[in-house]
């Protein structure tokens, strides 16, 4: 596999370790990289999205860190830095918010074979997250440091994808924050997310799929916080000059695209209907589509009447919308589910998805 040698000693915990670089460009780092998520070019992948993943399998090292960069965030609040998490061969969640200047994280320090599983726990939704080549809170990583012969393998992921598109909600703001708690101030942010608490992403695990997402705080069908363009050209840029298409279609084209929209203030049905048929024409006929009505409530009827309008006039079989209808879950602020209040909307939800995926 293709690995280079590194001519330097590191050292993991308190031990020189003569080490090896498996770059980003490996093809088995690209093929675990979560669909539609991450920008490669340059020697480094980098993602603005929170809850974007990369899984790697490793053989013959028990050390593995992870080469990163800082120095492109733009943020006078070290609060704000994205915080990433991860697993070692299906062990606990382990955390670390990254700093300015940093350029590596240890991911383990003593597991053989390691099999690695992280994401983008927390971002700040303030910064910029989609203009430019380089967003201005991206995660921008460039390679797995290894034990001196260790190299990545293959890895058997699911094959069927489940897209979540979303606002805070999906996203996982405020989950990691207890019940009552509040918002946090600005610089504190990124603290109260957890990309995997989103109950999107346990109705993907639970189904088995892999779960991807394009989901941001303060975003709405027609656009969100820190300039994030409508629904109808973020379904096809990565970033405001990287595409998420290939040949016209999302790469690889997923089986189940779920939206989450309207928290934000109830939607234009102009707004829905365009959107809806843009992201019909990005997957296939057979992509279900369903569409949340947001468990708080809002936006109930413009959803109801635009998505009925797109279903009459496209003759769209394979669009759904679903209505939770009244859920008492816990919140840090009223809005916003802790990770239990997400559970409690996963089990509503599941039976639903159950009978639509039949």
């Amino acid at each position: 596999m293709n690995f280079f040698r590194l001519g330097i000693g590191l050292v993991f915990s308190g031990a020189a370790l003569s080490a090896a670089v498996i770059p980003v460009t490996d093809a088995h780092v690209q093929s675990g990289l979560s669909p539609y998520n991450w920008v490669s070019g340059d020697g480094a992948i980098h993602s603005s999205i929170n809850g974007a993943s990369v899984t790697v399998k490793f053989k013959g090292t028990k050390q593995l860190a992870l080469q990163v960069a800082t120095d492109h965030i733009k943020t006078n609040a070290a609060g704000r830095y994205p915080i990433l998490a991860w697993t070692v061969n299906g062990g606990p969640v382990q955390t670390h918010q990254l700093a300015a200047k940093e350029t590596s994280v240890v991911l383990s320090a003593n597991a053989a074979d390691p099999t690695v599983d992280l994401y983008i726990k927390g971002m700040s939704p303030f910064e910029g997250r989609f203009s430019g080549n380089l967003p201005d809170n991206a995660v921008k990583i460039t390679g797995f440091v290894v034990d001196d012969g260790g190299k990545s393998v293959p890895l058997k992921l699911p094959s069927k994808v489940w897209l979540n598109i979303g606002d805070s909600i999906m996203s996982g703001d405020g989950a990691a924050y207890a019940k009552g708690q509040g918002r946090p101030p600005d610089d504190s942010w990124a603290a109260s997310e957890d990309g995997r608490a989103s109950y999107g992403y346990l109705l993907a695990r639970h189904f088995g799929y892999r779960e991807s997402r394009i989901a941001y705080g303060g975003y709405n069908w027609a656009g969100g916080m820190a300039q994030v363009p409508a629904l109808t050209t973020l379904i096809d840029q990565r970033t405001s000059t990287v595409s998420r298409l290939e040949k016209d279609l999302l790469s690889p084209v997923p089986d189940l695209v779920m939206i989450n929209l309207g928290e934000n203030g109830a939607p234009a049905d102009a707004a829905v209907i365009q959107a809806l048929g843009k992201i019909r024409s990005r997957v296939v006929a057979t992509t279900k589509i369903v569409v949340m009505i947001p468990v708080s409530g809002r936006g109930k009827a413009e959803l109801n009447r635009a998505v009925a309008s797109y279903k009459s006039t496209a003759k769209d079989e394979h669009v759904f919308l679903v209505d939770l209808g009244s859920l008492s879950f816990d919140t840090c602020d009223g809005q916003h589910p802790t990770a239990a209040g997400h559970e409690v909307i996963f089990k509503a939800a599941r039976p639903v998805l159950e009978a639509l995926l039949k």
